[in-house]
């Protein structure tokens, strides 16, 4: 039988391993501040991670790193970022941003079972070290998107400060969010600084604009990192289909989640994106059946943080906070928009989706209520935090004035975001009567299932539809002949109905002359269930 001594020293070890246990559990816990400590043993190390960073960034250095207490051996670490790497480096900083994998050669070696690489980003472009956490808890409510934090970091025992913590997008995020490890994943932004097409003689193309330029990948390979080389078909066939035949996008396209990305990156003025100047910043994983999911990536300089134009020119304060919701409408360098929008029922969808943002995000205050809970957590860390971009004023004044970092101007977040939430709140395409919807049912019936909704207001209703999460929703036309079809026409009770093929997931959505909403209002993201 143990002695006391003993008893306590058993005790004292098993809540160590169960504080630690429950910090690798809580991994992306956005109240949580994490302590990550690498270790590398290579005199040289840093010139050796800029060599790499140069000439082979795919490749790793092989070190350890120890997580909330966890120990992980033989991981792989590299430098990660573009702008936030080679500005920081050029400005001779030492706070670069790492991607740390864990599994680089044990595969089972994850946190909490789940998550083999670990991004630190260096908060570049942001002295508030908010914006990328901020965002992406906006983005979580209306689309698939990261989860984020901080963590203090450790190199060899020096203290190089905080650091973002966003969890990467891999085939474990697919897997949890669309239930399937299938498909292929591109990546709208590929790490090389120095991007080289494979073949010559191409058009110009922008980025990763999805612009069509011909039909070699080789002309394309320098802007779209793909998981397997099979995933260039399903990427081709995308880009043709949005530039040529727009009117069959939604056979290669999850469209939904498409205008709620452009939303987002518009209403928050998220311009380091798809939305921007230089178009990248987002993955499109290609489902089973060739349909592409958009995911948004990389939100440290939303707010306005990043504000040159397509000239490249610095915009001024008051064109940020009065981006039009429909910015790029006519842009043919930017199809993802210019196409979509110029369809009617897809424009009124983005619009109630964008007025959703506005209502349940900014008009609420909650944006600055997260803000502010946020800044404070981090507070004490940023003063200990010696190697940051910024500073202490810098972060002080990070929501309520425009700061120079270099040759750029950061505005505050709150100085952009209030002025913009009065603004929008009074725009006219944001005000216009939408349909109503409530009352929705369904039901079995034979061998179909009958979906019904009252719709006020509205010319045409559609019955969003899918029997499984892996895949985009189908779109019928719902008829206005009463509940279960009972040819009660003009009651404003819509139905449709589709095959039984087990349970299925599905919204409502509907349009008049003028707008469009949908119910849930969160939908696609959020959808009612048969079971």
């Amino acid at each position: 039988m143990p002695t006391m001594p003993s008893r306590i020293l058993f005790l004292f070890l098993l809540m160590i391993f169960s504080l630690s246990a429950r910090a690798q559990k809580d991994f992306y816990a956005e109240n949580k501040i994490q302590e990550i400590r690498i270790s590398l043993t290579q005199s040289n190390w840093d010139t050796q991670l800029d060599s790499l960073k140069k000439n082979n960034p795919d490749q790793r250095l092989s070190g350890s790193a120890t997580i909330n207490g966890k120990t992980f051996r033989d991981v792989g670490i590299r430098y990660k970022g573009n702008s936030s790497y080679h500005r920081t480096r050029n400005e001779t900083y030492k706070k670069l941003p790492f991607n740390v994998k864990l599994d680089s050669k044990n595969k089972s070696q994850l946190i909490n079972n789940q998550w083999g690489t670990v991004k630190l980003s260096n908060a570049f472009l942001d002295p508030s070290f908010i914006r990328d956490p901020l965002a992406f808890t906006v983005m979580r409510m209306y689309m698939p998107a990261s989860r984020c934090n901080f963590a203090k970091l450790y190199v060899n025992e020096t203290f190089y400060g905080l650091y973002i913590n966003t969890e990467s997008v891999d085939s474990r995020f697919i897997k949890e969010h669309f239930g399937t490890d299938k498909g292929h994943l591109v990546k709208c932004d590929p790490d090389n600084w120095k991007r080289v097409r494979s073949q010559t003689g191409c058009p110009k193309g922008e980025n990763a604009s999805l612009m069509y330029l011909n039909d070699s990948p080789g002309c394309y390979d320098a802007f779209y990192e793909v998981d397997e080389v099979e995933a260039w078909e399903p990427l081709m066939n995308l880009i043709k289909i949005l530039n040529r035949t727009p009117n069959e996008i939604e056979s290669v396209l999850n469209v939904d989640q498409t205008l709620w990305m452009l939303a987002l990156n518009n209403a928050l003025v998220n311009l380091d994106s798809y939305n921007g100047s230089l178009s990248h910043n987002y993955y499109l994983w290609f489902d089973e059946t060739g349909v592409a999911h958009p995911i948004i990536w990389d939100l440290n300089m939303a707010f306005g943080g990043w504000r040159r134009n397509f000239s490249f020119v610095e915009m001024k304060d008051e064109e940020l906070v009065e981006l039009q919701p429909l910015s790029e409408f006519n842009n043919p360098r930017r199809p993802l928009i210019s196409q979509l929008l110029k369809q009617p029922l897809y424009r009124k969808i983005y619009l109630a989706h964008y007025k959703t943002i506005v209502k349940e995000v900014l008009e609420t205050g909650d944006l600055f209520k997260n803000a502010e809970q946020l800044l404070a957590l981090i507070e004490p860390t940023v003063k200990e935090d010696k190697m940051k971009l910024y500073s202490d004023e810098d972060f002080k004044n990070s929501m309520d004035k425009t700061m120079p970092t270099g040759p750029d101007h950061v505005i505050g977040i709150r100085e952009l975001m209030e002025a913009r939430t009065k603004w929008l709140m009074e725009h006219p395409l944001l005000n216009k009567a939408q349909p109503s919807i409530s009352s929705n049912n369904h039901q079995r019936s034979g061998a179909n299932w009958v979906v019904t909704a009252r719709l006020d207001n509205a010319d045409d209703g559609y019955l969003c539809y899918r029997y499984d999460r892996a895949f985009k929703f189908e779109r019928i036309l719902m008829n206005d002949n009463g509940e279960n079809g009972d040819a009660v026409a003009n009651d404003g009770v819509f139905s449709a109905q589709v095959e039984n093929k087990g349970d299925i997931q599905y919204y409502i959505a509907a349009e008049n002359k003028s707008a469009a909403a949908t119910l849930p209002e969160r939908a696609s993201f959020e959808y009612f269930k048969s079971n």
